[in-house]
This record gives C-alpha cells, sequence and structure tokens, in this order.
C-alpha cells in the first residue's frame, strides 16, 4: 500500500516484511508526544527533503519507521502464545543508519597513538572465565574448590551439580547444565519460574557468568517458607522425603517422615533476605483480606431468600433474630392501632369480609330488587377469583348504562376496588356490531349479504321478519346524533332491561 514503507531514504523495509518492526511516528496525545513526534520527524528530514508527497504523508500520519534505525537497547520486546510484539522505547529516536547529504558529511578523525596496556582490566579477567564449549566447562568444573560440598555428575549431554542437605532425600539445590550451556535450577525438586533474578540476570547461560559466580549467588538467597496449609485452586503441596534410619526410629515416628511447604504456583522458591517471597506474600494478604470480609459478613444477618444450604448458621440465626424483632414491632403496632380504635367506639371486626347484605338490612330505606340483586352479585364476585368470572346480565346492562354516559369516571369506579365492576373490553363485547341509528339501517343489510354469500342451494333462502316494536320509557337519546345513551330509572322493579 502506498505510504507504507520505511520513510528512510535508501531503506526497503515495509509492513510486509516479516520480523522486521516498523512504527509510526507517535500521536500527539500530549505536550511531551509533541515532542518527541517533532523529534522523530525532525531526525527523518536531515536526510530528504519535505515535498508534496512527504507532506500529504505526514498530514494522513502515514509516516513509517523501521527498527533498523534504532538502537537494540531502544527496542521492547514483548513475547506471547502467538506471536512477538515490538516497539520503541518513550523517546526513543532513529539515529543508525541513516543517510546523510554530502554537505554534512565529517571528515574521518584519525585516532590518536596509544601506548600498549600491559596490566589486565576487570573487564578482561570476565571476558577470561567465560566458557567456550561444553567440553572446556566440563574439565574446569571437576577442579572448582567452590563445590566442595557438591555432588557432580558429568554425562554426555549435561552436568547435574546437587547439594543435599542432612536427612533428606530431595537435593536442596541442584543445578543442570546442558551442552549448550543453558542452565536449569531446582530448589527441592521444585523448578524456578522463567522470570527469576538468576535466569534474567544471566540470560539462563553460563556463557555470561562462571559455575562458580553462579552458585555463590544462589546461596545468597532463602527458600521460601511458602503460605500456610490451605486449600485454593492457587495453592500446591511441596512434600520432601526424609531418610530414617530403620535401626533407630521410634514407634511414634510418622510412618511416611517428610517435610511439607504449602506454595502458591508462580512461588519465586529463592528469596533475597525474606522469609517469603513477594508472590505468596501477597497470596497470604489476600486471604487476610477474604477472611475479614468473611468474618465482617458473619455478623451481618443474611437476605430473606438467602438459600438455606449455601447460609452460615451464625447469619441464619441473626436472620431469625431479627424477623423475630420485626414482627414483635408489628405485634406492638397493631396492638396500639386496636387500642385507638377502641378508644374511638369504632367496632372493627376481624373478618373484613363481611355480608353486604346484612349491612344493607339495617338499613331504614327501602331496598330495590336491583339494590338487592346487585349487592348479591358484589358478594359472590368478591368471594370467587378474578380469573373466569361470569357477570350477572343485569350487572353488565348497568355497567354499559355507566360507560355510556362517562368512561373515565367507570374506570376510576373500578380501579378503585370498592366494587367489582367487568372492564370495558368485556363490555365491549356485548355491545352490537353495527351501531343503531335511526331510521332504516343500510349496514345490517350489507352485513347480512356477506354472511349469506357463503351459503348454498336451501341456505340461501333468507326471510326478514318485521315485527312490531315497542319503546319503553324512559330511555334517553343523544338530541344531536339521535344515538342510545341509556336507561335511566332504575327503581322499578317491573321494567324489563333491553338489551344494546
Amino acid at each position: 500500500m502506498p505510504g507504507d514503507n520505511c520513510s528512510v531514504v535508501g531503506c526497503g523495509s515495509c509492513r510486509k516484511t516479516k520480523g522486521i518492526g516498523i512504527w509510526k511516528l507517535p500521536a500527539p496525545r500530549n505536550e511531551t508526544y509533541k515532542k518527541w513526534r517533532l523529534d522523530w520527524l525532525n531526525q527523518l528530514t536531515i536526510s530528504r527533503e519535505i515535498d508534496k508527497n512527504f507532506q500529504r504523508l505526514i498530514d494522513n500520519d502515514r509516516v513509517y519507521t523501521c527498527e533498523k534505525h534504532f538502537k537494540p537497547e531502544d527496542i521492547e520486546i514483548f513475547h506471547n502464545e502467538k506471536m512477538t510484539l515490538k516497539k520503541p522505547k518513550f523517546g526513543a529516536l532513529p539515529t543508525i543508519n541513516m543517510p546523510q547529504k554530502s554537505i554534512t558529511a565529517r571528515p574521518v578523525i584519525p585516532r590518536k597513538p596509544r601506548s600498549i596496556v600491559k596490566d589486565y582490566s576487570q573487564d578482561s579477567e570476565k571476558k577470561r572465565s567465560i566458557y567456550k564449549d561444553f567440553g572446556e566447562l566440563c574439565k574446569r568444573v571437576q577442579s572448582l574448590k567452590t563445590l566442595s560440598g557438591y555432588t557432580v555428575n558429568i554425562l554426555e549431554d549435561r552436568i547435574e551439580i546437587k547439594n543435599y542437605k542432612e536427612s533428606l532425600l530431595l537435593p536442596e539445590l541442584e543445578v543442570v547444565i546442558d551442552d549448550s550451556l543453558g542452565f536449569t535450577l531446582k530448589v527441592y525438586g521444585f523448578y524456578l519460574p522463567d522470570d527469576h533474578e538468576p535466569y534474567s540476570q544471566y540470560f539462563r547461560s553460563v556463557t555470561n557468568t562462571t559455575v562458580a559466580n553462579l552458585v555463590k549467588e544462589i546461596e545468597s538467597h532463602v527458600v521460601c517458607h511458602g503460605v500456610n496449609a490451605t486449600i485454593s485452586a492457587h495453592v500446591v503441596h511441596h512434600v520432601i522425603p526424609k531418610s530414617v534410619d530403620h535401626l533407630t526410629v521410634e514407634d511414634n515416628v510418622n510412618s511416611f517422615p517428610h517435610e511439607e511447604y504449602w506454595r502458591v504456583k508462580d512461588c519465586e522458591i529463592l528469596c533475597s533476605g525474606l522469609d517469603q517471597c513477594a508472590r505468596c506474600s501477597k497470596f497470604v494478604q489476600t486471604e487476610e483480606k477474604s477472611k475479614m470480609v468473611k468474618q465482617r459478613k458473619l455478623t451481618q444477618p443474611a437476605h430473606i431468600n438467602s438459600p438455606v444450604s449455601q447460609t452460615p448458621p451464625e447469619r441464619l440465626k441473626l436472620t431469625l433474630q431479627m424477623q423475630r424483632m420485626r414482627c414483635s414491632q408489628l405485634e406492638n403496632q397493631l396492638r396500639l392501632m386496636q387500642e385507638e380504635l377502641n378508644k374511638s367506639s369504632v367496632h372493627i371486626d376481624h373478618e373484613l369480609s363481611k355480608d353486604f347484605i346484612s349491612i344493607m338490612g339495617k338499613t331504614k330505606h327501602e331496598i330495590t330488587p336491583f339494590m338487592n340483586l346487585f349487592w348479591q352479585q358484589q358478594q359472590k364476585l368478591f368471594a370467587t377469583n378474578s380469573t373466569g368470572v361470569r357477570y350477572h346480565p343485569m350487572i353488565i346492562r348497568y355497567c354499559l348504562s355507566l360507560v355510556a354516559k362517562s368512561p373515565s369516571l367507570y374506570e376510576e369506579l373500578r380501579n378503585s376496588g370498592i366494587l367489582v365492576l367487568p372492564s370495558q373490553r368485556t363490555l365491549r363485547d356485548y355491545r352490537n356490531h353495527i351501531r343503531p341509528q335511526r331510521g332504516f339501517q343500510e349496514g345490517i343489510i350489507e352485513e347480512l349479504k356477506s354472511i349469506t354469500n357463503s351459503y348454498f342451494d336451501v341456505q340461501r333462502y333468507v326471510v326478514l321478519l318485521f315485527d312490531e316494536m315497542k319503546v319503553l320509557s324512559n330511555l334517553v337519546f343523544d338530541k344531536v346524533t339521535g344515538e342510545l345513551i341509556g336507561f335511566v330509572d332504575l327503581g322499578d322493579p317491573d321494567v324489563n332491561f333491553p338489551l344494546d
């Protein structure tokens, strides 16, 4: 793609080149990054002019620089399971493998003559102690006085250096050096993590240090004591068997003599001056915090819906005490309310479902048949379930009359819960399919035609019968539209309530 190549003149690296890192100019997120971006761009423009094409790359943020122009110590490398990532350190600038203009090239300054130094410096001594190959290592290890207390086993492909402690079957320290001069460390059979200090300091190879210095470095550390015995997914059991003389062993000695440790999975094993490594110490602090949280929870009552099988007995006890206190408070409030009602001379029956008929029977006024029917139906509706209710036709007619007068008032009365009334959706099922009007209804004829179109043979014979009708009194019609509003007087028991 255009603009994806390295911006250094003469460099052929691009983003598709494998194994070569290539990076954009730093984003100007703050003042320090702006200065880093400007210095980076100045290094690139020393050896090239800012023409139209390069200015367009700068404006579009498509200026790239490959890792060939950065010093190795200015590059950070990250390894993961899938790939290796590289990026320049903050403030790093491309300063190597950069083309120079002829006017800026400096003449080569001849070196000054120096006298020969006969004394060897400390760096030369270090270089002389580095092993060249595995054969030289085997020869020099055999004569090391530092390993006088160690067991050295030289094999064809490796050297095993072990230091045993009294009464323990596993070596306290074991150093294994393979034929490629790489070394591996074990403490009581437990491998050191790959990011431990001896590995990172000497790059896990004796080409960078001597065996004597390596052993001294390890001996300066202390074995981590681990954590307390616990069962956790992050803790492993480290067992070290002991050697016991069967002639001197006593009867009360354990049949399997051993030393044991509990460690986190990534324990450092060796510590510098401490009895516990940083990772085990962090785990102990986390466990102590979790214990404190659990102890704090045990002093609080559980939720009322908490499962009993998973709730500690202490919290169940506190919950029971809390519920008892609440029940006691409610009983006290109920007792006080009862006393106040008794003082006010108001008789309250504990059974709130009092018979409406007996209440209305004590009145001096005359009770109409419809009123008697209405309260009987209300008593029945209060006692039945809300689903599958069958309302009396008189109740339906009365409710249709109320809805016709004021739907909002009817809905307010129904939602109050004082009476059990059918919903407006139920009432719509009882209304006519065609709204009644005065005069000849053409809509009814059209409806009959649509119904009879599916009939055949004898079914197509339809007879329309017009009979006389009697308009009852006390019916109210709208004076503008002529629509029937409803029946007003409900006090006459002999009146038949017509269907809409």
